[in-house]
């Protein structure tokens, strides 16, 4: 069959217009496709941004503990003992203080059996600062510190030579503080942390 030139070039413009529509229409699904491609990770960005602090938010809610150090309150279990050893190698000096050995007070409160007692004593201050026996723990910790260094100081004078300078009535109020420190801290001990709930 023939076909005229008139007709065939009456065609080719359709060919280039389905062309053209066959084009587009790639192209309107191509841009539908990104579009839709930007939406879903919008969305995932989105919900990242919303579910992340939310779910930080959420934990923070759970039940927490309040002030105290956790480290040292399991710590504390260790000091307590150390302290309570403490008292023991504290009773072998009242020999030495009855007899006014100033020497032997001087080093027996540095020996190793003593000279941890400020170190320890701190942690179980720090474990027990949100309990209910926290006033009472820090008073006896100075009380005892006052009682020790006045005990230290009366035996410094005596080995440089003071007269009269007697060590047992010191001796006896430092021994005392401490065993009254180690009760308090005890109690403490046994206070379970405190723990804020958020209701927020």
């Amino acid at each position: 069959m023939k076909i005229s030139l008139a007709a065939a070039f009456t065609l080719i413009p359709l060919s280039a217009q389905a062309f053209s529509l066959s084009n587009n229409k790639h192209s309107v699904q191509e841009v539908s496709s990104t579009s839709s491609i930007d939406d879903k990770v919008s969305r995932r960005n989105a919900l990242k941004v919303l579910i992340v602090p939310a779910v930080v938010a959420t934990t923070a809610s759970f039940s927490k503990p309040a002030f105290a150090d956790v480290t040292n309150k399991v710590a504390s279990q260790s000091s307590l003992r150390y302290i309570k050893r403490s008292i023991k190698e504290f009773e072998k000096l009242d020999f030495f203080a009855s007899q006014n050995d100033y020497s032997q007070i001087k080093q027996g409160i540095r020996a190793p059996g003593l000279s941890e007692i400020r170190k320890n004593a701190q942690v179980l201050i720090k474990a027990g600062e949100d309990g209910e026996e926290a006033e009472n723990l820090q008073k006896a910790y100075d009380t005892f510190i006052k009682d020790v260094e006045a005990l230290d100081g009366a035996a410094s004078l005596g080995f440089r030579g003071r007269k009269g300078v007697e060590l047992y009535p010191s001796y006896q109020k430092a021994i005392k503080s401490l065993q009254d420190f180690q009760i308090v801290a005890a109690k403490s001990v046994e206070i379970p942390l405190k723990v804020e709930s958020s209701s927020e």
